[in-house]
């Protein structure tokens, strides 16, 4: 029967490692994600800035239309608003990894309570059978005398 329950303990440890595992994939992806955002949005701004500047610097030392400044405006505020949306998968990026990461800590923690019901299981397998091992030895001992003492003789009659 504790052998019945040490593989069920040891299925159950096998399959929370194999959770565990799995949370941590998930974890480094989240990771991942959030970098590529952050590397993103820094990638953006950096090409917004160059291109405000290139218009910037094309509008000055000269008489500009109207039209030219809303363009140069409507540029501005698309490049606005796509940051806006990049910093916004960003932050959304950051919340899952924030949640794959306390989901991690679950898988862990039931990991390890699984991993101490393991060990405690062998440990009392051990004890039971560091008290049995002197019954075996005595009861194979007797045996051992039984079988020596019982004679072999034929049937009287």
């Amino acid at each position: 029967m504790i052998a019945q329950l040490r593989k069920l303990r040891q299925r159950r440890e096998d399959h929370a490692r194999e959770v565990v595992a799995a949370h941590q994939t998930k974890v480094g992806e989240a990771r991942h994600n959030v970098e590529a955002a952050s590397r993103m949005l820094a990638e953006h701004l950096r090409r917004a800035i160059d291109e405000q500047n290139a218009a910037v610097s094309g509008l000055t030392s000269r008489v500009v239309k109207a039209t030219e400044l809303h363009m140069a405006q409507s540029r501005y505020e698309a490049s606005l608003t796509r940051a806006g949306q990049i910093q916004a998968q960003g932050e959304a990026a950051v919340l899952v990894q924030q949640q794959r990461e306390v989901e991690l800590a679950e898988a862990q923690h039931r990991h390890v309570q699984s991993r101490k019901a393991l060990l405690k299981l062998e440990t009392l397998a051990e004890q039971v059978e560091k008290r049995t091992a002197p019954r075996r030895a005595a009861t194979a001992e007797l045996l051992d005398d039984d079988e020596g003492r019982i004679p072999h003789a034929p049937h009287e009659r």
